[in-house]
């Protein structure tokens, strides 16, 4: 660790040298990449479970490909996106009411709340022109100017790993999960139509590393095995149709979407963003229906949704049937017909005979439907669905768990509001489960000053609250067994200056995974942002939490439990060098202390070269990484840039380097080709990964090619 300070003084000298060499060419949606990164990193962070940011990523695209007229209600768009707060918005419109629609973007900088910070965010995603009536759509029409898609992306581990290395068949036979049953190379295809964003089509098929394509692959022995459960081709297939603004019908789904409403308590599929640096995104956005785009196999709906609209008021209908991966229990007698489920899967992996034998052994029905009252400043809605599944959820009881869903059916209702006055938003939802248990969450956002906002949020979930479809703002990612009381600020300090703070007071009600006990916790956040030119900004980022686990002490026979704080400072600095360059770099530290335990530090600092020449087909981004993390506990995160649509957010821990590059190629107007390769090299081990994924050597490379099709 010693060596990594020196060079921690090192970095910042060449950053102070390189900082006075700096020219201001343009860089147009810098600002915005950075704040996706972030966002994408924070949920990282907190989750307890993988995410597939591809839905996020997506919308971020599509903005990007199809800027919003500023002056039309599709401005709306990156209030849900969290680009902009609901104030700001409706600066926006009482601006426009007054003085009339905007000619250019650079009237926004005389609209209240818009910095010079907020106008280079969305610059990228909005124009100024005229409002037109809305366009009745005509077949004719979409068959002529919608637009169509085709991405191809392969990727695999370039090193052998256990799971693929040669076994015998007899072996195999004797440890049927000892190896992967396909082989290593993760394929993704998807095709898209869209005609102006209103009608929208597509189809997306996924194949896992591991998972098996052809079935003639399998060994002899293991296919009959298998052969109920494996098919040629792709293992993951999701198809949607989507339209909206046809008529009075707002939107209409078929095949795979997501639906999201309210504050996430009563439904919600999908991603969401937790909690935010950002105080402004405590209060979510929900968008109703919109199609399913990611390959995550799990929470989404499959079925057919609509929103029918009359004046002010929207009827919102759904339903939804798919079979989900689960470990089941066969009856223990032949007159017995209840079968039992005890725990579902959420990995959507089906790469061994033991995941395989999970795919698809729980159909799940979910139909519902809200009822809301909508107008510029004001929303208001009922929410209620119902879930079933084919088999009795009953997981395998601890003291931990015993308050969780356990049964057939599960019915959740719910009320939220939102209510936009000057300078003041109040926002809220009540949610009730089947056994009467209730989730609930009460904020407000204030703008004390054009410059200043601030938000406060309370929440409540009781414990024994039960929804599978929710993701409500907390510190937890299952909406329930928590209370806190958050307090967030953000504010411009001066015309460079920016300031964002927040403080999460939490507490869980009862026991959780590895902490035995009733619990508490705080989560302070403190970030300044600098802007030094046009061209050239940097961050300063403090963050402390401290919780509660178990001691897992091995002289004790009932584990106290005990807490731990974790620390973490980081510095953020980008700047562009030459009209084509643009440099990163970053240096953060973390501190993680548990009572009775050691101190562990972890330690990343990386530099980003970004080569965007405009005038030339291609570019490249490359990064070189170092990372010294002395435990999992003091692990790191950081985002990487991938090909279209793609993410890749590792977790350093351990000691070493990692370095990737990131390649674009225009082949032609239409065609684009992507090549990615990464590797990470540790050098405190001798062996990479655990399990099916170990590999004997200290490094680990992958490679990934994406190909893009426009017509």
């Amino acid at each position: 660790m010693k060596k990594i300070r020196i060079s921690l003084l090192l970095f910042s000298a060449i950053l102070l040298a390189s900082m006075s060499h700096a020219q201001q060419p343009d860089t147009l949606g810098l600002r915005l990449q950075q704040m996706m990164e972030d966002q994408l990193e924070r949920i990282t962070e907190s989750a307890e479970e993988n995410y597939d940011f591809t839905d996020l990523l997506e919308d971020y695209q599509f903005l990007a490909e199809n800027p919003v007229n500023i002056n039309s209600d599709d401005i709306m768009l990156l209030e849900q996106l969290n680009l902009l707060s609901s104030l700001q918005v409706e600066n926006l419109r009482q601006y426009i009411k007054k003085y009339g629609m905007l000619y250019t973007l650079f009237e926004l900088s005389a609209v209240e709340g818009f910095d010079d910070q907020t106008i280079e965010l969305i610059s990228p995603l909005v124009y100024a022109g005229e409002v037109t009536k809305t366009e009745k759509i005509k077949v004719a029409n979409v068959a002529r100017w919608g637009k169509h898609q085709l991405i191809s992306r392969v990727e695999r581990t370039l090193e052998q790993q256990k799971g693929y290395s040669p076994i015998d068949e007899a072996a195999w036979n004797a440890s049927p999960n000892a190896r992967y049953l396909g082989d290593p190379y993760k394929i993704y295809a998807r095709y898209t139509f869209n005609y102006r964003n209103k009608i929208r089509a597509g189809i997306t098929m996924d194949k896992d590393a591991g998972e098996v394509f052809l079935k003639n692959s399998l060994p002899d022995s293991l296919a009959a095995t298998a052969e109920n459960k494996v098919r040629n081709g792709f293992d993951f297939y999701s198809i949607h149709l989507f339209a909206s603004g046809i008529g009075p019908l707002k939107a209409i789904a078929l095949g795979d979407y997501h639906i999201a409403f309210g504050q996430g308590l009563t439904l919600w599929s999908g991603l969401s963003f937790g909690k935010s640096t950002d105080p402004n995104g405590v209060m979510k956005y929900g968008q109703g229906i919109r199609p399913n785009t990611s390959v995550n196999e799990v929470f989404f709906m499959r079925g057919a949704a609509a929103t029918y609209g009359w004046k002010n008021i929207e009827l919102t209908a759904f339903y939804s049937n798919k079979d989900i991966d689960a470990s089941i229990s066969l009856p223990d007698t032949l007159d017995d017909e209840v079968i039992f489920a005890s725990s579902l899967q959420e990995t959507g992996l089906h790469r061994t005979i033991s995941e395989l034998s999970k795919k698809g052994t729980v159909g799940q029905e979910v139909y519902g439907g809200r009822l809301s009252l909508t107008s510029n400043r004001f929303e208001a809605g009922v929410t209620l669905h119902e879930t079933r599944l084919d088999a009795a959820l009953t997981p395998t009881t601890y003291p931990y768990n015993q308050f969780r869903f356990n049964g057939k059916n599960l019915s959740n209702q719910g009320i939220d509001f939102r209510w936009v006055m000057p300078q003041l938003i109040l926002f809220g939802e009540v949610s009730r489960s089947s056994n009467s248990s209730l989730a609930g969450i009460a904020g407000m956002v204030v703008q004390p000053a054009s410059f200043a906002h601030l938000t406060l949020a309370w929440r409540h979930y009781d414990k024994s609250y039960h929804n599978l479809f929710t993701n409500g703002f907390g510190e937890s990612t299952g909406t329930n067994n928590e209370s806190g009381i958050y307090a967030g600020l953000r504010t411009g300090l001066s015309a460079r200056w920016s300031l964002t703070a927040y403080a999460d007071l939490f507490r869980f009600q009862w026991l959780r995974y590895q902490t035995d006990a009733p619990s508490f916790g705080q989560d302070y956040f403190v970030q300044f942002d600098h802007r030094l030119s046009r061209k050239a900004d940097f961050y300063f980022r403090y963050r402390y939490k401290n919780k509660m686990t178990n001691d897992n002490s091995s002289w004790q026979r009932i584990d106290p439990v005990t807490i731990y704080n974790k620390q973490s400072v980081r510095f953020h600095i980008s700047y562009v060098i030459s009209p084509v360059f643009i440099f990163k770099n970053r240096a953060e530290w973390i501190i993680y202390k548990q009572t009775n335990q050691p101190e562990s530090n972890g330690f990343l600092i990386y530099h980003d070269v970004l080569y965007r020449p405009g005038n030339k087909p291609y570019d490249f981004t490359l990064r070189y990484a170092m990372f010294d993390s002395e435990s999992y506990d003091s692990r790191l995160y950081a985002y990487e840039n991938d090909v279209l649509n793609a993410f890749s957010i590792p977790a350093f821990s351990g000691r070493g380097t990692r370095i990737y590059l990131l390649m674009k190629l225009s082949l032609h107007h239409s065609l684009d080709l992507w090549f990615r390769v990464a590797q990470t090299w540790y050098a405190d081990r001798k062996t990479v990964g655990t399990g099916l994924d170990l590999i004997e050597g200290n490094r680990k490379t992958d490679a990934k090619i994406q190909l893009r099709w426009k017509f």
